[in-house]
């Protein structure tokens, strides 16, 4: 009869996904994960098979979170141009100053897409996903009367996906919550936005042309 389990599979993935994200898959050693997720070497490989397939369970995860981060901006009480508005400062105030935990997505993405057809099958598949989003919340806002109905909304749902995952990882190598506070509210002169749409963003506030 199998012993049961002592641990708990959502925490050990968890603890994996911190220690994948911060020195990635070849710079984590078995031993090293196994200090991280407090597992022994035999329970490790019973439960998820070996390094590979518990960094796979890891990367999976934090790739479903960061698609789901972006799907939320398409709910809210806000306009949709004000949605995403809020994205921008968001990111700027999490991850300005290197203040937010590395993303294991990211890390993976960079270091392993070229070279394992699953992890860049996960990226590519999770990009698209989060363009869509954002071209979604675009469209949202044309149909709203805040951005122009001639602009393209997948081509301006790309630009966000590249804007802000590049945000991102400029917060990560230390560049300040105020310069990428900068970045993300001088790209709002990318959209092409109307009258009506600037309303909606507040004169207030600042000049978001």
């Amino acid at each position: 009869m199998a012993r049961p389990r002592t641990f708990d599979e959502a925490d050990v993935i968890a603890r994996a996904r911190k220690a994948f994200a911060e020195t990635g898959f070849a710079g984590t050693s078995l031993d090293t994960l196994l200090e991280a997720t407090g597992l022994a070497r035999q329970s490790l490989y019973n439960a998820f098979g070996g390094k590979k397939e518990l960094f796979m369970r890891a990367f999976l995860s934090d790739a479903a979170e960061a698609v789901d981060a972006v799907e939320s901006i398409r709910h809210g009480a806000d306009s949709p141009l004000v949605r995403i508005r809020s994205q921008l400062v968001k990111v700027a105030v999490e991850h300005g100053g290197g203040q937010a935990a590395p993303s294991l997505f990211t890390k993976a993405a960079v270091e392993l897409s070229a070279q394992d057809d699953q992890v860049a099958s996960t990226v590519a598949a999770a990009f698209e996903s989060m363009q869509t989003h954002y071209g979604a919340c675009i469209a949202d806002a044309q149909a709203a009367g805040e951005i122009d109905a001639a602009a393209d909304a997948g081509s301006l749902g790309a630009f966000f996906v590249a804007l802000i995952e590049g945000m991102s990882t400029l917060g990560g190598s230390g560049v300040p919550r105020a310069t990428l506070l900068d970045i993300g509210l001088t790209s709002m002169a990318a959209i092409p936005i109307t009258e009506l749409g600037r309303e909606h963003l507040g004169t207030d506030d600042g000049d978001w042309t």
